[in-house]
């Protein structure tokens, strides 16, 4: 069974100080592939040596900087920053988007900066990794007036509304769910994961984030990726190898690794 958790941070604490334990881990329950997302510019350097260097699991990389942390981008996109986008172990852009809970940016500098993430992801041709809090309709807006469609992309951790999904979908982006899914009170995102074709669905697990409803309070890691698919797979009443090879093509599609 061929499992990708194409969301993950490994560089970050406390996972980067285990590494090894935790690739083992992951291989372990038949990962194959990882996609390895900055949210700024070091951890997107950071991001592209890890992709260089684990072997354990197929590692890759996007490149970008999150909504939290637009703000400090006084001078625009840094140059060392974008040339990574040519790399070859650079499969995606991002990530990137709006988030409008926490609102570490001004609203208008994330939306600046999402824009200069798709004019990016346009230029060297690879898809978006999209973040998105609390704001669907508004990213949603943005992607289709920027032609995102031209590189498609993934909203990442889904926690948006049938309605956003569809739209999403209907510009070519796929739906990615993350652990969030295994929570007793997410019966919405579970009715959408069971609705949607199985063409756009994409899994994750947003480590060290996001631990799954029987591990809360515990460090996410890619290992746990497996709940997120066990539950996908009972919601739509098929087995789990059959959703992974679904999800596996899904990410080859994306991300042609």
């Amino acid at each position: 069974m061929r499992l990708a958790d194409t969301h993950c941070h490994i560089y970050m604490s406390p996972l980067k100080g285990h590494l090894d334990e935790v690739l083992a881990r992951a291989s372990g329950k038949g990962l194959k592939r990882l996609l390895v997302p900055g949210v700024d510019e070091a951890s997107s350097f950071e991001a592209l040596s890890l992709a260089r260097q684990v072997t354990a699991v197929r590692t890759f990389a996007a490149v970008g900087v999150h909504p939290h942390d637009v703000k400090d981008l006084k001078e625009g996109i840094p140059e060392e920053l974008l040339s990574l986008g040519e790399n070859e172990s650079v499969l995606a852009i991002g990530e990137t988007g709006l988030d409008y809970y926490r609102n570490l940016s001004p609203r208008n500098v994330q939306r600046e900066f999402f824009i200069k993430h798709i004019e990016w992801a346009k230029c060297v041709g690879k898809p978006l990794i999209c973040h998105v809090r609390d704001a669907y309709d508004e990213a949603l807006e943005i992607l289709e007036a920027e032609d995102a469609f031209e590189v498609g992309g993934v909203l990442h951790c889904f926690q948006g509304e049938m309605e956003h999904a569809k739209k999403a979908i209907d510009m070519g982006f796929y739906i990615s769910f993350a652990c969030t899914i295994t929570y007793r009170k997410n019966e919405n995102l579970r009715r959408i994961a069971a609705s949607i074709r199985p063409e756009s669905i994409l899994c994750e697990t947003d480590s060290p984030y996001l631990s799954p409803e029987d591990l809360r309070g515990k460090p996410n890691e890619p290992a746990n990726v497996g709940y997120v698919y066990e539950t996908i797979a009972a919601l739509r009443g098929i087995e789990v190898e059959e959703l992974a090879e679904v999800v596996f093509d899904n990410s080859m599609r994306l991300l042609g690794w």
